[in-house]
């Protein structure tokens, strides 16, 4: 119980960052009928949630960790809550860039410091499963600030939609305030030594490289899900949020939780990324193709218990790579750096995809890019992670 509350505060605090990249998707239509933007402009909206991580995440784990993962976290949540009045209030599309360039930042800071506390919570199986429990807040923060964002759009408008998906971040650093940082043994290396030994380890490159492709190619799915519904099968935003929101949140903790059982099995990590990544791709390409609804809601079950297995196996697999001999801080700030390049990446493309092939386009690309993790993992992984 002593480490269950810090754990479940963490937990929140990236929910609430990862809420920045779901609110973006339901409040699209009023975002491009208000500011005139092509699908590639809101594809760039989208994605600059994470350009302050695609600048300098490596680095910034190991300055996190060494000025106080605790500090980190605090200011995380208050830059996210700067960016989205920024954003909020925005009468020119500039603003619109500059609040989610601005909230970057705090996204940044909490995906970086909040796992690496996580790893000081306690023994080696409550450490397994606060990284296990982890791995599934990007896919269910999206989910929900997808659904939190479509009620307070349909509701009282964009602008408290924004707010409403930001605010909750300072609820959950309050009782963390309380908590003493983390001991600082574990981050006194160099910053050369720090990001130096992350870059020359191959299993780290390699899970970097798989997740950045996935977390990039579900950015962009979920960004542009809610609009692919309503315009495809003509339903009401409301109706597709919550299909989005009740579909991830299930399926992802369903994966996580089948991912950490097969791991504490001694199942390989790489060998259940070879078969979320896949199912993921199969399961996308028939979502965006899907003739009622009836095919989505199943098919989406699907792609989400994928999506838990291949996010909780990533980040559960990191202690075991960083072992005694790299930095976690430095591990984790790597993978989010390059996550969050493909996510500034990945949107904008698929935008460009949409404008010129549809939504057929869209299925096709988002399948390939899934394939394209799945052959990173396959031939870069070593075998024993």
């Amino acid at each position: 119980m002593r480490a269950f509350l810090p754990m479940l505060f963490l937990y929140g605090t990236g929910l609430c960052a990862s809420m920045q990249v779901g609110l973006v998707g339901p409040i699209a239509n009023m975002l491009r009928g208000q500011f005139d933007l092509t699908q590639a402009q809101f594809g760039l909206v989208a994605s600059l949630i994470t350009a302050a991580g695609a600048i300098c995440a490596t680095p910034a784990g190991v300055w996190a960790a060494r000025l106080g993962l605790k500090q980190a976290v605090i200011v995380g949540a208050i830059t996210i809550v700067l960016g989205a009045i920024v954003f909020s209030q925005a009468n020119h599309v500039a603003f619109l860039y500059i609040g989610r360039f601005l909230t970057s930042f705090g996204y940044l800071l909490i995906v970086v410091a909040a796992p690496s506390w996580m790893t000081h919570l306690g023994d080696r199986r409550t450490v397994a499963l606060a990284m296990g429990l982890w791995g599934t807040f990007v896919p269910v923060g999206i989910a929900m600030g997808t659904w939190i964002s479509a009620g307070l759009s349909a509701w009282l408008g964009w602008r408290m939609a924004v707010l409403g998906c930001a605010i909750p971040a300072l609820v959950c650093v309050i009782p963390l305030m309380m908590r003493a940082n983390p001991p600082r043994e574990g981050f006194n290396r160099s910053l050369a030594k720090g990001i130096s030994g992350v870059l020359r380890d191959k299993n780290a490159i390699a899970i970097a490289l798989t997740f950045a492709i996935f977390a990039g190619t579900t950015s962009a799915t979920v960004a542009f899900m809610p609009t692919m519904l309503m315009d495809r099968l003509d339903i009401t935003l409301t109706i597709a949020a919550t299909i989005i929101g009740i579909t991830t949140i299930a399926g992802n903790i369903a994966g996580s939780l089948l991912g950490g059982i097969l791991l504490g099995r001694n199942i390989q990590g790489r060998l259940l990324l070879l078969v979320g990544l896949p199912l993921m791709a199969s399961s996308i390409a028939i979502i965006y193709m899907a003739p009622n609804l009836a095919t989505v809601i199943v098919v989406l079950c699907a792609f989400n218990i994928g999506q838990g297995i291949v996010a909780g196996t990533c980040f559960a697999l990191l202690p075991r790579i960083a072992g005694n001999n790299l930095s976690m801080p430095a591990l984790q700030g790597m993978l989010a750096q390059f996550a969050e390049i493909f996510v500034v990446i990945i949107p904008p493309v698929s935008g460009l995809i949409i404008d010129d092939f549809a939504w057929t386009g869209a299925a096709i690309a988002f399948a390939l890019f899934y394939l394209a993790s799945m052959g990173v993992a396959g031939r870069r992984i070593a075998i024993m992670a």
